[in-house]
């Protein structure tokens, strides 16, 4: 009688460890390109929409005379209801001006202090328009400048390269400090002339230095602030 020979079914209980093992080897080997990746993504993605905001910025200034501020929401009964300190604030006056219907624009992930909500593009009532969490631009105004005056929002006359938005900002004020994490220790600006940028933090204090060593929003020779009494004095404002 013959006998039918006798196969193994199956992996043993130290092969399967053997295997497990290996995966997640493999894992943890390609989690940090994969988190690396990821960052890079948003990044871009901030650098997009930062471009498509300035395009309504260009509109707005067509009929304001410049970008938004307080004194620019006094000129319409819409824009009203939109001033204050927080970046989302005044940028609600492009929505609710009727410049653009679109909240995602607004929209740069780690960038806004209470999270990484997306935006829902929900902007009646108007109350909805850029609701907390909903922007993660920072917004910079200025004062001083050679005519003096208060705080002010910037226009296409201001100099090309001074920045209106950015992201992922920490810390606003005169001197911005941004969040290294969310983009692999990278800031990203917007600039007046509409170019966006995105620029290597320095790991002292995670803000951005340029030419000449002066950081992003420091007045000097040779920076787009300017020097002296006529030299301009950003006002980073931050997003709720």
């Amino acid at each position: 009688m013959k006998t039918k020979p006798w196969t193994r079914k199956g992996f043993t209980l130290v092969e399967l460890l053997v295997v497990i093992a290996i995966i997640v080897a493999l894992a943890a080997l390609a989690t940090p390109a994969i988190l690396k990746q990821r960052k890079k993504m948003d990044m871009t993605q901030a650098i997009s929409n930062s471009k498509q905001v300035y395009l309504v910025l260009m509109d707005f200034e067509q009929d304001m005379g410049n970008f938004p501020d307080q004194n620019t929401a006094t000129q319409s009964q819409e824009l009203q209801a939109f001033t204050g300190n927080f970046a989302n604030q005044l940028l609600g006056q492009l929505i609710a001006g009727g410049y653009t219907r679109s909240e995602e624009i607004f929209f740069a992930k780690g960038g806004n202090p209470a999270g990484n909500k997306q935006p829902d593009d929900v902007i009646n009532p108007v109350g909805r328009i850029l609701t907390q969490g909903e922007c993660g631009f920072s917004y910079v105004q200025v004062t001083g400048g050679a005519s003096g005056g208060g705080v002010r929002g910037l226009s296409t006359s201001d100099n090309g390269g001074i920045p209106i938005l950015c992201a992922p900002v920490e810390t606003g004020g005169t001197d911005a400090a941004f969040k290294p994490d969310p983009y692999d220790n990278r800031g990203v600006y917007l600039r007046v002339d509409g170019s966006a940028r995105s620029e290597r933090l320095n790991p002292n204090d995670n803000r951005i230095r340029i030419d000449g060593g002066n950081t992003l929003f420091g007045a000097g020779i040779g920076t787009v602030w300017g020097q002296g009494a006529a030299a301009l004095q950003p006002n980073v404002l931050l997003p709720q």
